[in-house]
């Protein structure tokens, strides 16, 4: 993320949140009604443009106090995480990615090429699939209010067009944290290399990666266009971002609360899934126009390629293996 992120903005928000957060027991906070927003993207990302709206509608209809905190001022995608299970915040909207790490079966919205269509994804977080994961979050200390839709992620680079498997061969490629999408990318040829969502800007500027991957959105609102002008549609994965709520915190609030943060939640999962595809239909024409080029790449080629991903950690999943293609 670029340097902006130490902007004076950036540090009044944190003073605003490290207020908001206070020294006040968890009980006392709880009676405040305080509902604080946590994400790590951009004030312009939909997801926190759609944050913003469900804000607005729970001061309007339950008369909670809710703010929203974009720009990682409350800390990584990890850091809110144990937040939530600690019961020091309330709502965040993370990465599947970064939630592998509680429970191997939590992986598999990290599969690559693992839904082959938005309509198929989004029936499987709305129905049973949604709902098992449901389960296995709450047991962790999550309860789980709805799905936001990040895009497609395809692979952006500062070196060359991305046409096949063999093109990533040597490049050094940021990937997130997730096993999983470490060992598609070194399947693929290139070098995966994690890195936190507010370093890829510097790595790319400095060389220290060659490329990174994510949609078209990211891609520009994040500012890597200006030095990565290769974006090859490679489909791989769906970035995939999971509205959580402190099980803890949740778990206090009385019915009435709880029914109004749920109702707020599921207007927001449908604003937000529209919002993203005017998005990137926008951001893809201003890239165009600052000389970013895109080209397709060969799907097929790069289905097969990633089959002994699924040779290799479809087991990890357990029962709901069943919902992923038969890839592998």
């Amino acid at each position: 993320m670029h340097d902006y992120l130490l902007s004076r903005r950036k540090m009044l928000m944190l003073t605003a949140a490290s207020a908001a957060a206070g020294c006040l027991p968890r009980f006392a906070a709880a009676q405040s009604q305080t509902i604080r927003i946590g994400d790590v993207v951009d004030r312009h990302n939909p997801e926190v443009i759609t944050e913003n709206v469900m804000a607005k509608r729970l001061k309007e209809t339950a008369g909670f106090d809710a703010r929203v905190f974009p720009d990682g001022v409350l800390g990584s995608h990890t850091r809110m995480n144990e937040q939530l299970r600690n019961g020091t915040l309330e709502i965040t909207v993370t990465n599947v990615a970064d939630l592998e790490g509680y429970d191997k079966r939590l992986g598999l919205f990290a599969m690559p090429f693992a839904f082959p269509d938005r309509k198929s994804l989004f029936a499987a977080q709305d129905g049973a699939l949604g709902k098992a994961y449901a389960g296995i979050l709450d047991s962790l200390g999550f309860v789980l209010l709805g799905w936001f839709d990040s895009g497609l992620r395809s692979v952006y680079n500062r070196t060359r067009p991305i046409h096949e498997p063999g093109d990533l061969k040597g490049l050094k490629i940021r990937t997130q944290g997730n096993q999983i999408m470490i060992a598609t990318f070194n399947q693929l040829g290139a070098q995966a290399t994690p890195l936190d969502t507010t370093q890829i800007y510097s790595a790319l500027q400095q060389g220290v990666v060659d490329g990174a991957e994510n949609s078209v959105t990211f891609f520009v609102q994040q500012h890597h266009s200006e030095v990565a002008k290769y974006y090859s549609y490679t489909n791989h994965f769906f970035s995939i971002d999971p509205m959580l709520a402190s099980k803890k915190w949740f778990g206090a609030l009385d019915p009435k609360k709880q029914d109004a943060v749920k109702e707020a939640a599921a207007q927001a999962q449908q604003h937000e899934r529209d919002l993203w595809l005017a998005s990137d239909a926008k951001y893809l024409a201003e890239a165009k126009k600052n000389g970013a080029a895109f080209n397709d790449a060969n799907l097929p080629a790069f289905q097969a390629a990633v089959k002994p991903i699924y040779t290799k950690y479809r087991a990890n999943f357990a029962e709901l293996g069943t919902y992923l293609p038969a890839l592998g």
